[in-house]
């Protein structure tokens, strides 16, 4: 005999009996039905215990691999931002070398040498700067390269960018 069956002959059992001590009033039959539905939710809620359970820790997985998602996307971005940084940092540094190259060359002066910025937003970079003239037909170019560093290359965030410029003043 299954569980189940067993379960509800015993509560068609309790409500005849309950039925008979309250009265013989014409009603009994549907105080019986509503005595049998709502001790039958109850063996149906017993039974459902276990899926309760089943679904919360579910629910806590799902949770939790979706904060661990977050945590890797955010620990990714950041990386990414931090190198965006640092990249920007170094092409301001050769442009800086540029600029300084290209004065140079129009003033007179020696365009070849390495610089180190101490302060502001480009503290901790190098720029190493190199010119050089070619004349075509009488008229004077200049050839300016710039490399712009930033941190040492055993470091993570290193960052390195080389420019070039031509000009004819």
């Amino acid at each position: 005999m299954h569980p189940e069956q067993n379960s509800r002959e015993r509560l068609e059992a309790r409500a005849e009996i309950y039925i008979k001590s309250q009265s013989s009033h014409p009603s009994a039959r549907s105080r019986q039905s509503r005595f049998l539905a709502r001790h039958a939710s109850r063996i149906t809620l017993r039974k459902q215990g276990g899926f309760a359970i089943a679904a919360a820790i579910f629910l806590i997985v799902v949770l939790a691999l979706l904060a661990a998602g977050m945590v890797q996307i955010s620990s990714t971005s950041h990386t990414s931002l931090s190198q965006e940084y640092t990249s920007a940092r170094a092409y301001l540094a050769a442009r800086s070398g540029l600029q300084w190259g290209m004065y140079q060359a129009i003033y007179g002066g020696s365009g070849n040498a390495s610089m180190t910025f101490s302060g502001g937003a480009l503290a901790g970079t190098q720029a190493s700067v190199s010119s050089s003239s070619t004349n075509v037909d009488g008229n004077t170019f200049y050839t300016i390269d710039a490399t712009g560093t930033y941190g040492s290359s055993s470091d993570p965030e290193y960052s390195r960018r080389r420019l070039r410029l031509r000009f004819k003043p």
